[in-house]
């Protein structure tokens, strides 16, 4: 209650007291000459509007608590709070631009292949090739992906341009995805080095894909949502669940349209979810808001 309100509340005994004396008053009084009933009408005329100003707002606040939608909005932040939600307190809640990218799938030449030395090589199809080392490459025991830099570089075409995805011990792979200015192309079959490993986790062979003719479309480029707003659509979809540990989301591209021969990347973020053993990927489309439905591709083989 306001002010008002309250003052109201506090002397509704002595209105309705006044009301019964004055009516008291003048029923006793109804025949008396001395009694000037225009005024006494206008007196009840004020105290009844008074009590109907009252009753309404007590009805019409009654209704305001009773209605979500106008109670006071709870913060985004205070909401990940009471779901116990973990996330880094220093995401940007400031908007950025970027502008979607095209690519084409490349084909793979002899001569590129000639180049690589110390390996088998040979075309799985024209745009995946697949080579096996001739000695093992090992990596070591507590692994690192910088030690690969001078693999990737000498042993892969266009090997600079990929950055390590993850290294899955129980599938005996490392992945590395194409990139783009520096950001990752998620998930992208078409942009993909697998390194395969035998059971002393050394390499002993790969299979690659590559985009090429990568460029940003014509035209404005497009307002991001910020990591925050990203992570509220996230949210919002029931894809983080309470109690989860959010790391700090990635700005890379993913597929949004595709064809055989090329395709159309977006501006996408990366968030990372744990909750208990359990680790997640989610995509998200930095600019429409879209989740990207990432099915769990099968165990990457080599025959």
């Amino acid at each position: 209650m306001n002010r008002i309100e309250n003052s109201l509340y506090l002397n509704l005994p002595g209105i309705i007291n006044t009301m019964v004396i004055g009516y008291a008053y003048l029923w006793k009084n109804r025949r008396g000459l001395e009694l000037d009933w225009s005024k006494t009408k206008s007196i009840f005329i004020i105290v009844f509007l008074i009590l109907d100003i009252f009753l309404m707002s007590l009805f019409v606040n009654k209704v305001s608590e009773s209605n979500p939608e106008t109670l006071s909005q709870v913060t985004f932040e205070e909401q990940l709070k009471t779901d116990k939600i973990d996330y880094p307190k220093n995401l940007s809640k400031e908007s950025m631009k970027e502008a979607y990218i095209s690519a084409k799938t490349k084909m793979f030449t002899e001569k590129e292949i000639e180049k690589l030395k110390n390996q088998d090589v040979s075309v799985v199809t024209d745009n995946t090739i697949h080579s096996t080392l001739e000695e093992p490459y090992p990596i070591s025991e507590k692994f690192s992906p910088d030690e690969l830099n001078d693999f990737m570089k000498n042993q892969v075409v266009g090997g600079e341009k990929y950055s390590f995805w993850n290294y899955n011990e129980d599938e005996q792979t490392i992945i590395y995805y194409q990139t783009y200015k520096d950001r990752q192309i998620f998930n992208n079959s078409n942009g993909k080095v697998i390194l395969i490993l035998n059971k002393e986790s050394d390499i002993v062979s790969y299979k690659q894909t590559l985009l090429e003719d990568l460029e940003e479309l014509s035209g404005e480029k497009k307002s991001l949502l910020t990591p925050l707003q990203a992570l509220q659509v996230l949210w919002t979809n029931h894809k983080i669940s309470t109690g989860s540990t959010i790391k700090t989301p990635e700005l890379g591209y993913y597929t949004f349209l595709s064809r055989e021969e090329s395709q159309v990347l977006a501006p996408t973020w990366h968030f990372v979810v744990e909750s208990g053993d359990n680790k997640e990927d989610l995509f998200i489309n930095a600019v429409e808001g879209q989740i990207f439905e990432v099915t769990k591709p099968e165990k990457e083989t080599m025959e």
